[in-house]
This record gives structure tokens, sequence and C-alpha cells, in this order.
């Protein structure tokens, strides 16, 4: 249950950097700011606990530290294009410390192992925060997961726990925690959608706005038409500069056969290129 905190983490992430292309003021950058640190937090609290901590694990952390601090001066500079890549760097580095620290040993082992009241409850009380913090990601993002049957699980666990049942209770975490796993999948999902949905909504934006610009362009005006860079033209068979009209045209063909991002290629060239 532990394990699953951070890859909440990374999912609160995914949504907040699946917003509109534009860069956002600075309260987002403040937001991966937090995220990066309570990560990082922790890990380090969950380190903490580990006798002989493997130098693998050790290594990892310190490289997402690294990348947090990195994540810091560039907000500091209201960087958001280096933020935002120092702060995936450091949650990546942070999600392989974690794997790494699961792979010590299983939270079933260390459940039967225990057989410990306070640890349960312990594990009781986080599985509800991240319950929570779910429910709270599906409700902001109109997303129809139900709880239902977590919130049974937990409220038996708890009843064998005050009853001293304490063998039963590993068998309901377990599955409650599966519930979780299931919505976070769920709802990840439903946020790299929700991404390739802003993606190709831009792009399709893009072509109307080509398809304008080629409708008012006269023929001896052709030469002031967006030049399609180098990469662009390698990447998306483009063999020389075209119009706005022709170049809206095989941005077109493009979503169609959905390589939005090869689209997304041809508007970047564009932009570096206006002229």
């Amino acid at each position: 249950m532990k394990t699953l905190a951070v890859i909440l983490l990374g999912l609160v992430a995914t949504l907040i950097l699946n917003g509109p292309i534009q860069s956002y003021a600075d309260p987002q950058l403040d937001s991966l700011l937090r995220i990066a640190i309570q990560a990082r937090e922790n890990l380090k609290m969950n380190i903490s606990k580990i006798n002989n901590v493997p130098d693998e694990i050790t290594h990892l952390f310190k490289q997402g530290s690294d990348e947090t601090d990195a994540l810091t001066n560039a907000i500091n500079k209201n960087d958001f294009a280096s933020a935002r890549q120092h702060f995936l760097s450091a949650m990546n580095f942070f999600k392989a410390t974690n794997d790494k620290i699961n792979s010590l040993g299983s939270i079933q082992a260390n459940i039967q192992k225990t057989q410990d009241v306070s640890n349960l409850q312990g594990e009781i009380t986080r599985m509800r925060n991240q319950a929570q913090m779910l429910q709270t990601i599906a409700i902001t993002n109109h997303a129809n997961f139900d709880f239902t049957q977590f919130d049974q699980l937990i409220q038996k666990a708890k009843q064998d726990l005050d009853s001293g049942n304490i063998s039963k209770v590993p068998k309901s975490i377990d599955a409650a925690n599966q519930i979780l796993v299931d919505a976070h999948q769920y709802l990840t999902e439903l946020a790299k959608q929700k991404s390739s949905d802003r993606a190709k909504d831009f792009t399709e934006k893009q072509i109307q706005r080509l398809d304008k610009i080629g409708d008012t362009n006269t023929p001896n005006q052709t030469t002031q038409s967006p030049k399609i860079s180098s990469t662009a033209k390698t990447n998306s068979n483009f063999t020389s500069p075209e119009n706005p009209k022709d170049i809206a045209t095989k941005m077109k063909k493009l979503v169609s056969e959905g390589k939005v991002n090869e689209a997304l290629k041809i508007i970047k060239s564009i932009k570096e290129h206006p002229k």
C-alpha cells in the first residue's frame, strides 16, 4: 500500500501537465515542486527504515533529489520548459527508487510477518488517504469509477482488526489495494486519452488557421508562406517548401492516419521558421 503513494504523485503530475499546450503561470510550477518534494520526503522516510540500503537505491534517490533541486532553480528563473523536464526526470528517478524498494520485500510478506495491530491500522489509514486522493481526481475529471467495494473491504478489515481477527485483515487489505491499483490504471488511461484529445484538438485548430491563411494568399504571395524545416520534411515526407493550404492538406492526412505527433512536428517547424 505504501508503494502506491509515489505512483499517485505521478498520476497527479500527468493530469497537471496534460493541460492546454500554452504555459501556465507560476501556481502550476509551484504545484510541480510540491509534488516532487513530497515524493522525495516519502522515499527518504522509507529508505531510512531499511537496513543496509543497496547502493543502487541510494544512487537513484540522489539523482531524483538532484533533479528536484534543478526544478527549484528552473522555477526561480520562470523557465517552464526546463522545470517541466526536471520534474519528469525527478519523478522517473523516484519511481525507479520506489520500485527497487518494493523489490526488497512484498507488502503481503510484511503484513504477515508483523501481524501488528498498529501497523495494520497505519496501512488502513494510508489506503483511505490514497482512495480519497483517487476519488478527488475521478470527480474532478468526471470519471466513473465505483469505490463502493473498496469502502466495504476497508470497513471489514477495520472490524476484523477491532475484534482481534488479525489473520483475516491482510486478505481484505490486499483486495482493497487491488481496487486502488485498478482505479489508478483507469485514471491513467483517462489522462492519456485526454492528452491525446487535446493534442488532436490543437492540431485541428492550427489546420483551420493554415486553411484561412491559404485562402487569403494570392499566387504571388506564395513565397511568403511558412517553410518546413528539414527535420519536419524528413519525418513527414515533405520534399519542398509549401504554401499554407498545401501544408494544411498534408496535416489533415496525418491526423486522419492517427499521426498527430507528426502533424505537431510540422506546427513546431512553422513556428520556428515563420518566414
